[in-house]
């Protein structure tokens, strides 16, 4: 079977409204073929950035959070993708939604930069009144659909605005994929 190993970090963000008090959660989400799932080798799939609360040279955020997950594949179908919601905390302690985004891991092995985009949902008036005076922003119930990208299913037809930018910093490693006939190309 083959393998990769996904390493690298959540360095930080930029252009949110809320610049003080963020943190990150993040997915990595593997695909299901034929009941064969990804198998995690080594590592947590998932994780939470720590708050910060300072920014630092032109990010709203400085977390430089690991990821570090190693994957036994069956196949490359279901390859890796990365789930984020940047969340930011208020001085009474409360999680406000930033924005959601997702970014699919390079295929090649090798060093990568990464920016995802994200974005927040925009409800009808009563959430928009509800955003401007109390601050409570729409939230998705299953933040699962964020990855889905199937047509007719995920955020498609919802209404939703750009929020900020994550970075992310890769190292993908390969093994084995030869093995099976594949063949990656820088």
């Amino acid at each position: 079977m083959a393998e990769v190993h996904i390493l690298g970090s959540i360095l930080g963000c930029s252009d949110f409204d809320e610049p003080k008090g963020l943190f990150c959660k993040f997915h990595l989400e593997s695909g299901v073929v034929d009941q064969t799932e990804w198998q995690v080798l080594g590592g947590d799939k998932s994780g939470t950035t720590q708050v910060d609360c300072s920014g630092g040279e032109g990010l709203d955020a400085v977390w430089d959070h690991p990821i570090d997950v190693h994957f036994a594949c069956p196949t490359l179908v279901g390859w890796p993708r990365l789930r984020v919601e940047v969340w930011s905390r208020d001085h009474f302690g409360s999680n406000i939604l930033c924005g959601y985004g997702m970014a699919n891991c390079p295929m090649q092995s090798g060093s990568h930069e990464i920016e995802i985009v994200t974005w927040v949902p925009v409800g009808g008036i009563s959430e928009r009144l509800s955003t401007f005076f109390l601050g409570i922003k729409p939230q998705l119930q299953d933040p699962t659909i964020v990855a889905n990208t199937r047509p007719g299913e995920g955020r498609f037809g919802l209404k939703c605005e750009s929020a900020g930018i994550v970075y992310i910093s890769l190292e993908i490693m390969t093994a084995g994929l030869n093995k099976n006939g594949v063949e990656t190309v820088g």
